[in-house]
């Protein structure tokens, strides 16, 4: 059980902070100009984790 929970707790940290790190990137392109509607935002998935290792560090990769 606590291992469900602790995994639990990593997959949501990990959307939370593509949520968060996604929302950064829009608002800066948007900053420069860029037209970023909500259609192309509709089928982009907070799925994605390569940037995070799962054992315990992660890193990002400059865009």
């Amino acid at each position: 059980m606590n291992k469900a929970s602790c995994l639990s707790l990593v997959s949501h940290a990990i959307l939370y902070w593509n949520a968060i790190k996604i929302n950064d990137i829009v608002e800066n392109l948007r900053s420069q100009g860029e037209d970023i509607g909500k259609e192309p935002l509709s089928h982009m998935s907070l799925l994605p984790f390569r940037h995070v290792v799962l054992n315990g560090m992660s890193f990002i990769e400059d865009i």
